[in-house]
């Protein structure tokens, strides 16, 4: 079991309706362009994340909006298109029956920064958008760029074919999901709770199809996200009456905060196997066979045995407890000052079963020095419910995956990151986190990383999923049927 999931760490005002972009002239596009180069295209917008809204690029977003009503043309034309936040996109395919609640499609337009140490390390420019090699090259093309175009280009085509959805269907394009999605997916979500909208499901990024993964298993196994840990940020701060650097006093800032940060290290949260994760775990274990079956059978007498092994290695230890971690550090200001006040921002990624009460109580205990002032800096987001997956909306997600990639075990799981996905929770109980694309250990690294790039052939098959799953969640009823009367897709793991 210690290589289970181990590409969990490889693998955020409205506006009113609108129906055309003032595009500008010389904004030419032909929109019988094959996929892959509206990507790249797409990928030459620097649609940069900032928490500083000064550094935010806003124009770039709105060149973004521009190109695509000019690549999708009969999206545009037939589709409600609103701008919301003046910057995040809200599409509306209307469905034929309005009692169905409404299906929703999430992905982002913005992309996190290319550091500039990094930026001689590209094989190709970051930004330039190039298709090279059965590539498409450039920030976001992994993350999250790709999903935008597979969405938008699966609705085209289906749009061509004539086909008229029974269900609604929304696609939900953020523009702030690298910093918490508030401005963007939060205001989406505001806009479909004020005008009274109760959704079926959300789609969100998420998990994907992994190979190689689990010793044992030889498919390939398609993670998917039903639920997702919580997340914190806390801020460490020391205060002290610092001096010159000549007569240091025994403790400083800097040494009390340091000792504190040690404390915590030495002191992680307890192990926990939550219901997702041991879901998880027999799922696979079925198929490993032996001792892992037998171990998972009898769980409360080996759950310690266990937990040691998957608190081994770093990939699984993130599914069994809360991990806590110094991002942000900051004292002094000049080499023979010593500094008056030493602070360290602390990013904690909380398991189900706790809380933002549970987690100060934690790290109190762990430091137990009343010099370091413990405090919530910014938005708290408590761990997420567990989607049911003895549902028709899983049984037809699980069957779109089956079609597009046929050779895969689907497993539900828990997805250690966070999304979008987070500010929908009020809307529906029914929150999937995947993404339509194998990954191995390798390619997983390329997110957020240098030479970051999606193979045309993977971004075909995210537009054939995404087709078939609008078919199969938006079309006709006869997969809720299917979830009442066919257990060989229900209890199929």
């Amino acid at each position: 079991m210690k290589y289970f999931l181990s590409l969990f760490f490889c693998l955020s005002f409205f506006g009113s309706p609108i129906t055309a972009f003032s595009t500008p002239d010389s904004t030419t596009v032909d929109a019988r362009a094959g996929a892959a180069e509206k990507l790249a295209a797409l990928v030459r917008y620097e649609t940069v994340s900032a928490t500083d809204p000064a550094q935010f690029k806003y124009a770039e977003f709105e060149k973004l909006h521009a190109y695509l009503a000019k690549a999708f043309p009969l999206v545009h034309e037939r589709l409600q298109v609103e701008v919301i936040n003046s910057y995040s996109l809200l599409y509306t395919w209307a469905g034929q029956d309005k009692h169905l609640k409404p299906i929703l499609f999430s992905a982002h337009t913005d992309v996190v920064p290319v550091e500039a140490a990094s930026a001689a390390a590209w094989q190709e420019q970051p930004f330039a958008g190039k298709v090279k090699e059965g590539y498409v090259w450039g920030r976001g093309t992994m993350d999250d760029k790709y999903r935008v175009i597979a969405m938008l280009e699966a609705v085209e085509r289906l749009l061509k074919q004539g086909h008229e959805p029974e269900r609604t269907l929304y696609l939900a394009f953020g523009h702030d999901e690298e910093i918490g999605g508030e401005e963007g997916a939060g205001k989406i979500a505001q806009h479909l709770e004020q005008q009274g909208v109760q959704l079926e499901a959300v789609f969100d990024e998420g998990l994907a199809i992994a190979e190689g993964v689990v010793p044992g298993i030889q498919e390939p196994l398609a993670l998917v996200g039903t639920a997702a840990k919580g997340s914190l940020n806390l801020l460490l701060t020391v205060n002290g009456g610092g001096g010159h650097s000549s007569a240091p006093p025994a403790e400083t800032t800097i040494g009390i905060l340091s000792s504190a940060i040690q404390r915590l290290h030495e002191n992680p949260f307890r192990p926990r196997l939550t219901a997702t994760t041991r879901a998880s775990l027999e799922i696979l274990t079925e198929r490993m066979g032996g001792k892992y079956r037998f171990a998972m059978r009898h769980y409360g007498l080996f759950k310690g045995r266990i937990l040691k092994k998957l608190s081994e290695d770093r990939a699984t230890d993130v599914l069994i407890r809360t991990k806590l971690v110094p991002t942000v550090i900051s004292g002094g200001e000049k080499s023979n000052v010593l500094p008056r006040q030493a602070t360290a921002l602390l990013n904690v990624r909380i398991l189900s079963g706790e809380d933002e009460q549970t987690v100060l109580r934690h790290v109190r205990q762990a430091i137990q020095d009343e010099r370091v002032q413990i405090e919530r800096q910014g938005e708290y987001t408590p761990p997420s419910p567990v989607t049911a997956t003895d549902t028709w909306i899983f049984v037809a997600l699980k069957a779109t995956i089956l079609e597009t990639f046929p050779d895969v075990l689907v497993v539900p799981a828990l997805f250690p990151g966070g999304t979008d996905a987070k500010h929908y929770t009020n809307l529906t109980s029914n929150i999937f986190r995947f993404a339509p694309q194998t990954v191995t250990r390798e390619s997983a690294q390329l997110i957020h990383n240098v030479n970051e790039r999606l193979s045309v052939e993977v971004l075909e098959q995210s537009i054939s999923f995404y087709g078939t799953l609008i078919r199969n969640t938006c079309g006709s009823t006869a997969l809720e049927q299917l979830a009442d009367n066919d257990e060989s897709i229900l209890g199929a793991e």
